[in-house]
């Protein structure tokens, strides 16, 4: 049977508005899937249409990024996890699947250990444990080819505002091929064009380095939610390329991890991996919520 065209809603939540791409029946059990730093709903475009045929699934540009509402702040973990729970109470929907890519997963995993009673699961895909272990990830060595520089880059005030005006399109297909491995069809130049109309809109670059200038305040977060334990059935998975342990990083936080690493990935897991991603997800949703 085919498959009606994903929908773009506008939703209210935490005084903005979000826009939100949904598809498949609503009736299903809902998947939802959280971009990551220089994404928007768009770095999911290649695993909608593999999950919306059994389940509903909920892509929202995030806060700052995108369609949605760019204001100056709300980006740390719990303010975000907040709004994505006000984008599912306007969607009627009670528990879903939470997933999350690169600073989304820190979103999805502040999500699941807050509101433990909305999740059926968490996914976790190639980013460090902020609040445990971002300080191994952000030294100057040659292991880290330099260190996360850009952290420290997104968090100095103003600075990412004075340096990309103007050079958005520029910074964007200077870093984004960086993520990847070396295959161009992974995200083409049309794709690189979508993420750097997100940072071109106004606020866009404030909104996209507002995670980065909110991380102390999410790693706190994370560190408190590792202390009370996580209860959501988790599942971790890192590119070769990219973070490869983050899966093995949960026994940092005392929790185990069912994943792994993806050999020949890099960091932009949905978009070089989809169908490999969608495999692993859907097997571990059977088995944490079989019919």
């Amino acid at each position: 049977m085919s498959q009606s065209p994903p929908r773009v809603q506008r939703v209210s939540t935490q005084g903005i508005t979000y826009s939100v791409t949904t598809a498949g029946d609503p009736t299903q059990p809902c998947v939802v899937l959280l971009h990551g730093w220089l994404g928007t709903s768009h770095s999911w475009r290649k695993v909608v249409p593999l999950l919306a045929p059994t389940h509903f699934v909920v892509v929202p540009d995030m806060r700052g990024h995108g369609a949605t509402d760019k204001p100056e702040a709300g980006y740390d973990g719990a303010s975000l996890a907040a709004d994505i729970r006000g984008v599912l109470d306007a969607l009627g929907v009670q528990r879903a699947h939470i997933v999350g890519h690169d600073m989304g997963a820190l979103v999805a995993l502040v999500f699941a250990g807050t509101f433990p009673e909305r999740t059926r699961s968490l996914t976790y895909l190639d980013e460090p444990l902020v609040g445990f272990n971002l300080d191994r990830f952000t030294v100057y060595r040659e292991e880290t080819h330099g260190g996360y520089w850009h952290f420290g880059f997104n968090s100095a005030p103003g600075l990412a505002e004075l340096l990309l005006a103007g050079r958005e399109q520029e910074f964007v297909d200077y870093l984004v091929p960086l993520m990847h491995s070396p295959n161009p069809q992974a995200v083409t130049a049309a794709d690189r064009r979508v993420y750097a109309d997100s940072l071109r809109a106004p606020g866009g670059i404030r909104g996209s380095v507002g995670w980065y200038r909110a991380s102390f305040e999410t790693a706190r977060q994370i560190r408190a939610i590792g202390q009370a334990g996580l209860r959501a059935p988790l599942m971790a998975w890192g590119g070769q390329y990219g973070v490869p342990q983050t899966c093995e990083q949960f026994g940092e936080m005392g929790v185990r991890a069912r994943g792994g690493t993806l050999e020949g990935v890099g960091h932009l897991i949905p978009e070089e991996a989809p169908e490999r991603l969608v495999r692993e997800m859907s097997a571990f949703f059977a088995q944490v919520s079989p019919s």
